[in-house]
């Protein structure tokens, strides 16, 4: 059965009990060329590790407000864009999900160009409902170890995607 979360903005990823921020420069690549890998659900079973499922649930266009479903490892959440910005920014809340520990949970990821590439940053940001906080340091290692061995995949994702005019020419 499925928990709801509270309703959370993309501030949370500031003031959140649990934040985890990892980055990556995926060299040779531009942020268009890197932002596919977000912006399509089914890129995010390719590079994300644990991500058995992705897929929108709400109509395209796709954008802010849109729904989405995913399957990470055990976890299966549904989850609404709060943030699209082509090239720059995606950021998402978890609606439900089916861990009754989680009170809340919103993660954003920008991207920005850099000499030789793009430099992307992954923040995740929880809070666990009273009666588990003291799961809160267990859920911040699984959060950074996940983020660490995902983000280094975005590279290959991104060689083995070229987009039109995305990659550096």
């Amino acid at each position: 059965m499925a928990h709801a979360l509270r309703d959370e903005g993309l501030d949370f990823v500031d003031r959140a009990p649990v934040q985890v921020r990892e980055e990556v420069v995926v060299t040779g690549a531009s942020p268009e060329a890197v932002w596919p890998a977000l912006a399509e659900p089914t890129a995010w079973t390719q590079w994300f590790d644990g991500m058995k499922e992705a897929r929108y649930t709400s109509p395209a266009p796709y954008g802010v407000g849109t729904k989405r479903f995913v399957r990470v490892a055990s976890m299966k959440a549904n989850e609404e864009v709060l943030a699209f910005d082509v090239a720059a920014r995606f950021a998402f809340r978890v609606v439900d999900a089916n861990m009754p520990a989680l009170r809340a949970m919103v993660e954003v990821v920008t991207l920005e160009a850099v000499d030789g590439g793009t430099r992307v940053v992954y923040r995740q940001a929880i809070e666990m409902e009273p009666w588990a906080r003291w799961l809160g340091s267990v859920a911040r290692k699984q959060l950074r170890r996940s983020l660490k061995a995902s983000l280094p995949k975005l590279t290959g994702w991104v060689a083995d995607h070229p987009q039109p005019g995305g990659a550096d020419s």
